[in-house]
């Protein structure tokens, strides 16, 4: 029987919804309506005022009952951190951050091994920036670490653009999937690429009034 990964990603703007209140119980409220397996977060507070100086990522893998990995790209005297974060349902085995290239806000890429019943693989979550050129070198920096992993890999996150591709990861979910602005989306920013070991069997963008995004969600498998 095959094991279906359900994986979201998900730029949570710490919680701030469409209606400009900072209410992390609707991230957890969206994130339990569609039960994933694992989740890529940006935008993620820990321990600043305007998210009531909480550890985002823990409260919101104790809602769920998640494993966690935070990596914080912004950081304040050292506890008041901003960044990406990964749950994960299943066991997680490593975890790695990279920062990426830019002159502009510090950008990075969190990489996480899961423990899947299948065997290991690698969730790796970004969230990249504005600037055209500085995107790209960012991309380039992510697709030399792709190529140094063995074994299947997702990556996620927040691309800023709709025009990215990762030839290390041609399995992608198909058509146009708009997760930007969430109350009326336009723009397919938050993007899902995997390697030639997965499958896509769906995707979709549940609505969402939790964020200015829209989480995308995708179903996968491994590949025989």
């Amino acid at each position: 029987m095959e094991r279906v990964v359900r994986l979201l990603t998900y730029n949570i703007q710490h919680g701030k919804g469409v209606d400009g209140k900072v209410r992390l119980r609707r991230v957890a409220a969206v994130l339990q309506r569609y039960n994933p397996d694992a989740v890529a977060l940006q935008e993620v507070d820990r321990h600043l005022p305007r998210s009531y100086l909480r550890h985002q990522a823990r409260a919101l893998a104790r809602y769920l009952g998640m494993h966690f990995v935070f990596a914080p790209t912004l950081s304040w005297l050292g506890i008041c951190q901003y960044g990406l974060a990964i749950l994960s349902r299943y066991p997680i085995s490593e975890h790695q951050y990279y920062p990426l290239p830019g002159a502009h806000e510090p950008r990075g890429l969190q990489s996480a091994s899961l423990d899947h019943d299948a065997g290991t693989f690698f969730l790796l979550n970004t969230h990249l920036g504005l600037n055209f050129q500085e995107r790209e070198k960012q991309a380039e920096a992510i697709r030399e670490t792709i190529r140094s992993l063995s074994g299947p890999v997702v990556l996620a996150g927040d691309m800023n653009t709709e025009r990215l591709t990762f030839p290390e990861l041609p399995v992608t979910p198909p058509g146009h999937l708009p997760t930007f602005p969430s109350y009326r989306p336009r723009f397919g920013l938050d993007r899902i690429f995997a390697s030639r070991h997965w499958r896509i069997t769906k995707a979709f963008t549940p609505p969402a009034g939790a964020s200015d995004h829209l989480p995308l969600l995708v179903e996968l498998v491994l590949a025989n």
